[in-house]
């Protein structure tokens, strides 16, 4: 996987507010939805895994109302790299998190569906 260039602290040279990962709903949740604090990532967290397999925690699991967010933090800076959601009713989204040519932070859905 590749580096992203994200810090939780900053968007185009502006202080920004990372999103809590609770607060997040998933039906409005877009491109320009800014950094969403991964939070902490630890081996002792009952709700911390290691996705990638490499031997350091990157996802936990939120519980956002009636819906759960998994979010990732491949690159450990803090800001999760990778969302997926799955809504009460079964369906799902995934998305990705980049800057563009300008540098500004996007997340692109990467895969949607239904359970």
């Amino acid at each position: 996987m590749d580096a992203f260039l994200i810090t939780a602290g900053h968007i185009d040279g502006h202080e920004a507010e990372a999103l809590d990962p609770g607060r997040i709903e998933p039906e409005t949740f877009g491109p320009s939805s800014g950094p969403v604090d991964a939070g902490d990532l630890n081996f002792d967290a009952f709700d911390a895994f290691d996705l990638d397999g490499d031997g350091t925690v990157d996802s936990r699991v939120v519980h956002s109302d009636d819906d759960v967010v998994i979010v990732s933090d491949f690159d450990r800076d803090g800001s999760a790299d990778r969302l997926t959601m799955i809504e009460s009713d079964g369906d799902y989204s995934a998305w990705e998190c980049s800057r563009d040519d300008e540098g500004a932070l996007v997340w692109q859905k990467i895969d949607a569906g239904a359970l």
